[in-house]
């Protein structure tokens, strides 16, 4: 019974953030860093819950978990630049060796990503136990797919078409 409450209050929060993160596309950028601002909060706060995290371990798990998340902002700004890079190959019909250049750098960027997150996870696993580690894969993969769906329903509920 506690369990299912928490779950539904979590869901509620979960929703609120989120509803906050849809509705922020219509309004100015600073809005909507603030929506993102305070999903990534609540996010923070569940994986200490769920992490069972006491507050030394706390410090240095978020401080390896602010890093990877700088990394990948990085590496997902340089996938857009080369994807928009790729629209406008598309556009102006350029030759395969152009193709072929953009795609071998989107090839490269991916290998970069996979390296960034093993690294992480052995970071990660000098702080962590290895049950603490299974839990946090767990959690960012239903966070992450809990989020696709929420961000489609809501999609779905204002008419709009999925991307």
């Amino acid at each position: 019974m506690k369990a299912s409450r928490y779950l539904v209050v979590s869901a509620a929060l979960l929703l609120a953030a989120l509803h906050s993160l849809a509705m922020a596309q219509d309004e100015p950028p600073f809005r909507r860093g603030a929506a993102l601002e305070r999903m990534e909060q609540f996010k923070k706060i569940r994986m200490m819950e769920v992490l069972k995290l006491d507050e030394q371990t706390s410090i240095r798990f978020f401080s390896r978990y602010n890093k990877y998340q700088e990394t990948l902002r990085e590496l997902r700004l340089k996938q857009a630049g080369l994807l928009g890079q790729l629209q406008t190959l598309r556009r102006s019909n350029a030759g395969e060796g152009e193709y072929d250049k953009i795609i071998r750098e989107l090839r490269a960027l991916e290998g970069e990503m996979d390296n960034a997150k093993g690294k992480y996870l052995d970071e990660l696993s000098e702080v962590l136990t290895k049950r603490q580690l299974a839990e946090y894969i767990v959690f960012e993969w239903r966070f992450q797919q809990n989020l696709r769906e929420l961000l489609r329903d809501a999609q779905q509920g204002r008419g709009m078409p999925p991307r």
